[in-house]
């Protein structure tokens, strides 16, 4: 069953642990999330009717906890951008109260923006990936948007931890997210890129400043943090992440699984003809860009892996004088659900690609960086493996509010 807002409903969401912290908790999830037995094609021909065979750790987790899990929204063709996403959708107009969502260019963020509602990627090896149909596998995050933050510490209380089959994953120092007390306090200085900033216009700089002077009446004190480097997270990203997808969808040969082309002679026919029927224009160029860098140019992808490991360094060294780092999610001029190139894509996502590449958690809140009717999100982000001290930051944000 699908509509306008799923691509999968399911008719019977009730949970078979109903007594657990989930309970009563309604969970969209996109489709390049396994469910057992549900059509998850990842929003792509090359996964049509794919249905998998076993649930994600996630999703058995989330049912291990008593959560409703009411179907699979649309999205983007293999995660690559938000063109055609419904998550968002499904929270504005209350179909759920939650939705699990892939980031791997800063989806989760930019969408929770378009909804007014919180958005969380959490560190990347903190949360399983296993189960999760990828395109880009060392930046993607399974994250969450949702209508409050004690939310987001409940989900991710449930899904995170150690899963010994899944080998991106961290083993020490992972966050606590059932430890989540509600401290305050924990937050004092915060950070701004003028390098980042400087890319915004009048009206966004402005709303930006609103934010801005709101946090400074709360007793935490604004700090500007030059980062020379900040340019190359997009050039970053863009390279090393169209490698990785070129290499990741590799596997959709139209033999084992996906759309087989009709007519041809021979297999390499067959596999050329099918893999030309599977994607879509805008995941082709991606991919024929990576596949450029994988077979004819390997040395700038190698350049662009050391510089991923420098910017990681000057970004790690940023957090030795503030706490989080801040920036709106989005900008009023770049509409991701509207980017027909790669590079509309990249422009739209520029404010929160440096997340993705340094796997940093970052919490976009709501209602707080204003241009006009515009949400553009306020984007937070705190250095690797503080996840913890970010979701309290944004429950006492909420508490503020309640308060005032």
């Amino acid at each position: 069953m699908n509509d306008t807002l799923f691509n999968f409903i399911n008719s019977d969401p009730a949970p078979a642990h109903s007594d657990g912290p989930l309970k009563d908790l309604r969970i969209s999830l996109h489709p390049n999330i396994s469910v057992a037995k549900w059509p998850t094609d990842a929003g792509s021909a090359a996964l049509e009717n794919f249905r998998p065979l076993e649930d994600a750790t996630v999703v058995k987790r989330l049912k291990d906890q008593g959560a409703q899990l009411q179907g699979l929204t649309r999205m983007g063709e293999l995660g690559f951008g938000v063109a055609s996403d419904t998550a968002h959708l499904a929270i504005s107009q209350k179909k759920s109260d939650a939705a699990l969502v892939v980031d791997t260019m800063g989806e989760a963020r930019y969408l929770s923006a378009l909804a007014g509602a919180w958005g969380f990627k959490p560190s990347y090896g903190s949360c399983s990936r296993l189960g999760l149909i990828g395109l880009v596998p060392s930046m993607e995050c399974i994250s969450t948007i949702c209508t409050s933050p004690r939310q987001m510490a409940d989900i991710f209380s449930a899904i995170s931890g150690q899963d010994a089959n899944d080998f991106s994953m961290l083993w020490d120092g992972l966050p606590e997210f059932g430890e989540i007390k509600e401290k305050t306090g924990q937050v004092r200085q915060a950070g701004i890129i003028p390098e980042q900033l400087a890319e915004l216009d009048e009206q966004e700089k402005k709303a930006f400043e609103n934010a801005l002077d709101g946090l400074t009446q709360k007793g935490i004190t604004i700090k500007e943090c030059s980062f020379p480097s900040y340019p190359l997270f997009k050039s970053v990203h863009q390279t090393a992440g169209s490698t990785e997808a070129s290499s990741a969808a590799g596997r959709y040969d139209s033999v084992r699984y996906g759309r087989r082309a009709k007519g041809t002679a021979n297999w390499n026919d067959m596999y050329l003809e099918s893999r030309k029927e599977m994607f879509g224009s805008l995941v082709k160029s991606y991919l024929f860009q990576g596949a450029y860098f994988q077979y004819k140019d390997y040395d700038t992808f190698e350049h662009a892996a050391r510089l991923r490991g420098l910017l990681v360094k000057q970004c790690r060294s940023l957090f030795k004088d503030v706490d989080i780092i801040l920036s709106p999610a989005r900008r009023r001029t770049c509409d991701a659900l509207q980017a027909a190139s790669v590079s509309d894509v990249y422009d739209a996502f520029a404010l929160t690609l440096p997340a993705s590449v340094t796997g940093s958690p970052a919490v976009c809140m709501p209602g707080r960086v204003m241009a006009g009717d515009m949400d553009l999100g306020l984007q937070v982000m705190g250095p690797h493996l503080s996840d913890e001290m970010l979701l309290n930051f944004a429950i006492e944000m909420t508490q503020e509010n309640t308060r005032n």
